[in-house]
């Protein structure tokens, strides 16, 4: 019978082969292989020629090919998981770091100026209630960093979501900016006419600021890729 002879045992042989492939190159050079091999075998047969030799060394050169793709495809992946991970490690240090500065740092320099100045003690816990307050957009970025880093892990970098979190990093980025702008400002007319000097606290808060800027102008421009990625693959589903 057909089904039985010789062609059809390694065509289906090899149809099972290219499944050992990576997703992602097969979905790509998988039909396009698969129909040369079977034009070949026709050939082959249409000439007389037998097809053991041809199928044994096709299934070797295959086979090796499969190996080279895959660990291709899981050394890749692991290099993307090692640079993820080395960014979550970075978060995480710009979490730790903040908490203890919010947690045992500005409380204590809240208490050695009140102690210096005490009839001016409302402007430092001013300042401490304000520090704590630019936590929340803080914080909230850095959690949105966290969940960029899962959805390029899990292979959806192009995603609504993805663009969703890098905007509200935008935005974070931006209100903390504005509020050591406005920090500068007000310190500056606070120590009008006096002998403090502000140009220390002035100096962290444009790095500050300037960070700040740095964030949202990345990502702006990651948003937008990632938005018109999306585009192009709705278009090229329509």
């Amino acid at each position: 019978m057909l089904s039985h002879s010789p062609e059809q045992k390694y065509r289906a042989c090899y149809a099972k082969l290219l499944r050992l492939y990576p997703k992602a190159y097969r979905d790509r050079f998988g039909l396009e292989m698969n129909q040369t091999f079977n034009d070949l075998c026709r050939e082959r047969l249409k000439s007389g020629e037998g097809l053991f030799a041809f199928a044994f060394a096709t299934f070797i050169e295959t086979f090796a090919a499969i190996l080279r793709e895959n660990s291709s495809h899981i050394f890749q992946r692991f290099m993307n998981r090692s640079s993820t991970l080395f960014l979550r490690l970075v978060i995480a240090l710009m979490a730790i770091a903040a908490l203890a500065i919010c947690g045992l740092g500005l409380p204590r320099m809240v208490a050695d100026e009140v102690s210096r100045h005490p009839n001016g003690a409302g402007v430092p816990y001013t300042i401490m209630i304000c520090g704590y307050i630019l936590c929340i957009p803080f914080f909230t970025a850095l959690y949105q960093g966290f969940r960029v880093l899962n959805l390029i892990d899990r292979d959806k970098t192009f995603s609504n979501a993805t663009a969703a979190a890098l905007r509200l990093i935008r935005y974070c980025a931006l209100v903390i900016g504005a509020a050591f702008l406005a920090g500068i400002i007000a310190l500056r007319i606070m120590s009008a006419g006096t002998d403090e000097d502000p140009a220390g606290p002035t100096m962290i808060a444009m790095v500050v600021m300037f960070f700040c800027l740095t964030v949202t102008a990345v990502s702006t421009v990651l948003e937008r890729q990632v938005r018109k990625a999306i585009d192009l693959k709705t278009e090229s589903i329509a």
